[in-house]
Order: C-alpha cells, then structure tokens, then sequence
C-alpha cells in the first residue's frame, strides 16, 4: 500500500510515517521501494503503526515504543513484562498527579494572600509566593 493509505488506516500523517520510517522506528524491507521511487508498504508495517499507536495512547515515549518493538520482534516480549512496564508507567502518572495536586494546594494558598491586596499594586519584593 502507498503512504497516503497507510496513513488513513493507521491514523498517522505521511509526515510522522516518514519521521517514524527516519528514526528507524518503523523499517521498509528494501524490496518495498520501487523502480519509480514509490514506496509499497507491507501489512506489516501498518501492524506496526497500530501497535506504536496503542503505546503511544498509552503514554509511553518513542524510546520505550522502540523497545517494546525489540522485544516484540525478537519474541521475547511477554505479558509480564508489558505489566512490569505498565506499572511503571503508573507509578510515574500517580508521581505526577502528587506534584500537580502540591503546585494547586500553593496557588490556592497564594491566591488567597492575593486576594486580602486585591485593589493593591504589589512591589516585587512584597510579591513573595506562600511556601
């Protein structure tokens, strides 16, 4: 199949197939390039796509997708390990929620500050941020 089909089934833009296709992410077996320069993609490649998609949705990096991908390709990628990388991922999102909810506890405090001066025009040494 050519780019422009690749791209509607798979949900990427030509552009991200090409920089997926430059990073080696995703690899043209050479025999899909053809005398005219076209390129034919395999199923596989639109397997790939799929995949890279369902990781991404996931919220894993294009470093982690490549080596999920490794793995995958080399048949060593079992779910134990998915599950191992999952609550890793986990982890990292209960991780950032703890920080946003910290950074929301300080603006609400200092909104509150803010909000006794609120007809006041405030110097920069009397603007400090409740700690």
């Amino acid at each position: 199949m050519r780019i422009g089909q690749l791209s509607k089934l798979s949900g990427f833009s030509k552009d991200t197939i090409r920089y997926y296709e430059k990073i080696g992410l995703i690899v043209l077996p050479k025999r899909s390039v053809l005398s005219n320069g076209y390129k034919d993609y395999p199923d596989e490649i639109l397997q790939k796509l799929k995949a890279i998609r369902k990781y991404k949705d996931l919220g894993f990096t294009l470093e982690e997708i490549r080596e999920l991908l490794v793995l995958q390709s080399i048949k060593v990628l079992d779910v134990s390990k998915v599950l191992q990388l999952v609550d890793i991922k986990l982890t990292g999102i209960d991780e950032q929620i703890e920080k946003l909810h910290a950074y929301k506890m300080k603006l609400n405090r200092e909104r509150q500050i803010l909000s006794t001066k609120k007809n006041r025009v405030l110097d920069l040494p009397e603007m400090k941020l409740a700690a």
